[in-house]
């Protein structure tokens, strides 16, 4: 039996279902599921943002077994117990620890490969309560010459395949480890799978259908420039000049590019009023903001990106997904990092 732990936002829930896919793979005939506790423990969100809850459903229909269908109600209603009795989402969301020890109990015996958030040397996993000192402008700026500084000493990037596609007799517990948007993942084993669970409806509004026909009609690039609970962490984005160097590669490579942005809805106005962070000349340059989707319909930006062209994208997974899935032979799709799985770094 193989447990995969489902969390957080739409884009993070895709990579954790691939590690559900991976495992399928490498283990062929092993009973897999998906946990998604988290979605059902309001308590949770007030730590970190669970956005619209768990969406692969709702979205695309996949019908990925949960493990509550294993267990009968009386043992579910005891793991759930079990876990908020834990409150893990105070001792730095250490959910590995007190899920699986909830999971023996119920008579799952599951060995933990996901690790002990709570173990010396561990780094903050949450986002409130973070200490007052990573909030200033001096740290993400020391983080920033840090990111830069790895970057061009990094030698050889880790390779991630014998661990996303685990093969073990074991039974055991892990997931959310959002690795397969990095190179060397093995994401090309499970391509065809993922292309034909991650298929988007149909567009059923005119105010998207209209922005889908002009997208298709031009040399679409898409910009996510993901702020919000991530502007700490993609803070050199902003701050080195990112946005300018990717964008103006576009400009040596592509035509007479159309630029949409993507971002945050508390961000838009941000976005509006700082085109020469961008790299963009808002008098000039052929520019449309695609900020009317919110809620539960957020998911429908991801789509409007992936029909892009080309793709700009922070460390966002929901971003890095909207790059992915172009299916654009042809495609110029920008990151940050050598490590992220994109045709370009900058």
């Amino acid at each position: 039996m193989k447990i995969v732990h489902i969390e957080s936002g739409l884009g993070n829930q895709m990579l954790s279902y691939c590690e559900l896919l991976a495992l399928k793979k490498a283990n062929p005939g092993e009973e897999c599921y998906v946990e998604t506790i988290v979605y059902d423990i309001p308590e949770c969100n007030d730590v970190i943002c669970q956005w619209n809850g768990y969406e692969l459903e709702r979205i695309f229909h996949v019908q990925a077994p949960n493990i509550r269908e294993r267990l009968s109600e009386e043992q579910w209603q005891q793991v759930m117990a079990d876990i908020r009795r834990s409150q893990f989402w105070q001792k730095n969301w250490n959910y590995p620890v007190y899920f699986t020890e909830a999971f023996r109990r119920a008579g799952l015996p599951l060995e933990n490969r996901r690790g002990d958030f709570e173990a010396p040397g561990e780094p903050l996993k949450t986002t409130l309560g973070e200490p007052w000192y990573r909030k200033t402008e001096a740290f993400r700026y020391l983080n920033y010459l840090r990111r830069k500084y790895l970057k061009k000493t990094a030698a050889t990037l880790p390779d991630h395949r014998d661990e996303l596609f685990m093969k073990t007799e074991a039974d055991v517990f892990t997931g959310q480890k959002l690795l397969f948007k990095y190179v060397n993942s093995g994401i090309e084993e499970i391509a065809d799978d993922i292309r034909s669970a991650f298929r988007f409806p149909d567009i059923d509004d005119e105010k998207n259908r209209q922005a889908m026909d002009d997208i298709r009609s031009c040399q679409a690039v898409a910009i996510h420039a993901r702020r919000g609970d991530m502007t700490g962490y993609n803070y050199d984005c902003y701050a080195g000049g990112y946005f300018l160097r990717a964008v103006g590669f576009i400009r040596q490579q592509v035509k007479d590019p159309v630029f949409y942005i993507f971002c945050d809805p508390d961000s838009v106005a941000w976005a509006r009023s700082h085109g020469n962070i961008l790299g963009l000349d808002f008098r000039k340059d052929d520019v449309s903001f695609v900020d009317w989707n919110s809620g539960q319909d957020s998911w429908r930006d991801m789509q409007l990106m992936a029909a892009c062209r080309h793709q700009i994208v922070t460390r966002s997974s929901f971003g890095w997904w909207g790059a992915w899935l172009n299916d654009n032979p042809d495609k110029i799709t920008c990151s940050p990092d050598p490590d992220m799985n994109t045709t370009h770094h900058f």
